[in-house]
């Protein structure tokens, strides 16, 4: 009998809000260790590289508000969350 195939986590993705000058700074740190990481204005979305998936989530800055954590894609998050449909 065939084992049953163990299905890999999902990469996460962290909607976040903050100001824009520290948001840039956490995109170009986590696009540094591969992640996916992409803002607009005062909206970040930072999503794990799938290796990454099922890590544990990072700590952010006290002037960074999660906003909300999500299993789509990068693209999906970032057009639901960036364009204002977040919610």
């Amino acid at each position: 009998m065939a084992s049953p195939r163990r299905s890999e986590p999902t990469p996460t993705s962290y909607l976040l809000v903050g100001p824009p000058d520290l948001l840039h700074d956490l995109l170009l740190d986590f696009e540094d260790i591969g992640w996916s990481a992409s803002s607009a204005g005062w909206n970040a979305v930072i999503t794990t590289a799938p290796g990454d998936a099922g890590a544990p989530a990072p700590s952010w800055a006290i002037e960074v508000t999660l906003a909300d954590t999500t299993h789509e894609d990068h693209l999906t998050a970032c057009a639901r969350h960036l364009s204002g449909g977040a919610g």
